[in-house]
């Protein structure tokens, strides 16, 4: 182990030793972006502040996610009772700090007010904040999301924020909720299997793509849950 890290150690000291000698040449010119381009194979450029936010900007998000207590969503369509889960295993965690390739950092949440007048009627699943970099691909990393209530509704998947021309927001939620004892007669009905068929548990999903513009409270619809996006680019 001591070995390697020597290695390692002598690589990274002798890629900036080679991207120094590069752009102090006297025969050929070469750009910033040389330099960068090897900082990046040797992880460095996640360590320097500056060259990071100069090429990719820092957005604060805030989500909430809420269910609706409401019954007659569990009835106003026919369920599925397999669905397509999100991708979460090359998803960064909220509590993995300022670490490539997201470098997410933790933020104070601004919709305090908003999660409180929703709880007076919904139940509160999650509630964050995070800044992050807003990579400019569609195929940029995600965040994972997951609650831990104990007995109650489960949610696990990712949010993904890029930039290209303007910001993006993908939402791609899976959620395990325990059928309400009221409706099950209703509900076995309507998904058309016998009551001794059912389990205890259904999973649902919500996946969704939006423009976002900064600033703005996007709402996110489904029957039985909600999701609310605010992204502000950070200075």
């Amino acid at each position: 182990m001591q070995v390697m890290k020597h290695v390692i150690n002598y690589t990274m000291s002798a890629t900036v030793f080679t991207a120094l000698n590069l752009l102090k040449s006297r025969h050929k010119t070469y750009s910033s972006n040389t330099f960068k381009s090897l900082l990046v194979c040797t992880g460095l450029l996640g360590f320097s502040g500056s060259l990071h936010a100069e090429e990719i900007p820092r957005y604060t998000v805030e989500v909430i996610v809420f269910e609706n207590h409401a019954l007659r969503g569990w009835t106003e369509e026919h369920w599925p009772d397999e669905i397509e889960l999100p991708i979460t295993e090359d998803s960064t965690s909220l509590f993995t700090t300022g670490k490539y390739p997201l470098f997410i950092e933790n933020a104070n949440t601004s919709l305090g007010t908003v999660a409180q007048k929703i709880s007076r009627h919904y139940g509160i699943l999650f509630h964050q904040a995070w800044s992050q970099s807003a990579i400019d691909t569609k195929n940029a990393p995600t965040v994972l999301i997951e609650n831990a209530q104990e007995g109650g509704t489960q949610i696990v998947g990712t949010i993904k924020l890029y930039k290209t021309r303007f910001a993006h927001v993908e939402v791609d939620l899976e959620f395990e909720r325990a059928i309400p004892t009221k409706i099950l007669e209703e509900f076995a009905q309507n998904q058309q299997l016998a009551l001794e068929e059912l389990p205890s548990h259904w999973r649902f999903n919500l996946k969704e793509a939006r423009k976002i513009k900064e600033g703005e409270l996007h709402y996110i619809d489904h029957p039985l849950f909600g999701v609310l996006v605010q992204v502000h680019k950070n200075d």
